[in-house]
């Protein structure tokens, strides 16, 4: 999946990106408030909305509200919500349920209901189809369109938005290709030298602190491992943070 969108970056007063989630809304709201978003911001969200956390389903629903109430969002894939998308049935790179329930999956499947004696016959199940229809039937068809709509990445003159980030040995057209590297890439994270002609903005790779080279911008500070959410404003690199209390 290739969507070539080029924002302008004249267009708005802050472009704010904001980390990864992994299934917790209450630190959501506190960073909201914090940033006082405004008609003139871009916020684009990095992706991986859920698993591991225990309100994945409540942040879903946040983030419909959120996304119909503001025009100038955007929201990114992660990787687990590719593995999610996957194990529904649909086009993904990770399409196998084992991988997304060790990755996390479980807390989501738990948070829309499932008890765990569901959970062991759902991985038990030997017909594809009749697993994709279980959770088909679940998952509200409203998270359903939602997660399918959203963008592999972004990008604008000097920007390149994505969840995991691009090979540090690719360059940003090349790299939009795969999609592979776009979810689960982690090796630019630790390279020395980086020549992408653009700053890539990414998550998906949990640091202690936001991430800020001429070359790459790491956003996650993770939530879920290390309790801290970030977000910032790209443009000035002013960072909004908020810790999670649960």
């Amino acid at each position: 999946m290739i969507n070539d969108i080029c924002i302008d970056e004249n267009d708005y007063n802050r472009i704010i990106v904001i980390g990864d989630l992994h299934g917790y809304d209450e630190p959501l709201i506190r960073l909201i408030q914090k940033i006082q978003m405004r008609d003139d911001d871009l916020v684009i969200f990095i992706g991986d909305y859920i698993d591991r956390g225990p309100a994945s389903k409540p942040l879903i629903d946040n983030l419909i509200q959120l996304k119909s109430s503001n025009k100038n969002t955007i929201f990114l894939k992660g990787n687990h919500e590719d593995m999610m998308l996957g194990s529904m049935g649909f086009p993904a790179v990770i399409k196998d349920i084992n991988t997304w329930l060790y990755n996390g999956g479980s807390s989501t499947l738990y948070s829309y209901g499932v008890q765990r004696k569901e959970m062991f016959n759902l991985i038990n199940v030997w017909d594809d189809n009749e697993r994709f229809q279980f959770l088909k039937d679940l998952i509200p068809k409203s998270h359903i369109d939602f997660l399918l709509d959203l963008r592999l990445f972004i990008e604008s003159d000097h920007y390149f938005f994505c969840h995991a980030g691009i090979s540090p040995y690719s360059n940003v057209t090349d790299g939009k290709r795969n999609a592979f590297d776009l979810l689960w890439m982690r090796d630019h994270i630790y390279a020395q030298e980086l020549n992408w002609g653009k700053i890539v903005v990414c998550g998906h790779t949990p640091l202690h602190e936001v991430l800020i080279t001429d070359q790459l911008i790491c956003i996650d500070t993770g939530l879920f491992y290390y309790g801290k959410l970030s977000a910032i404003n790209v443009l000035t690199e002013q960072i909004y943070q908020v810790q999670r209390i649960y």
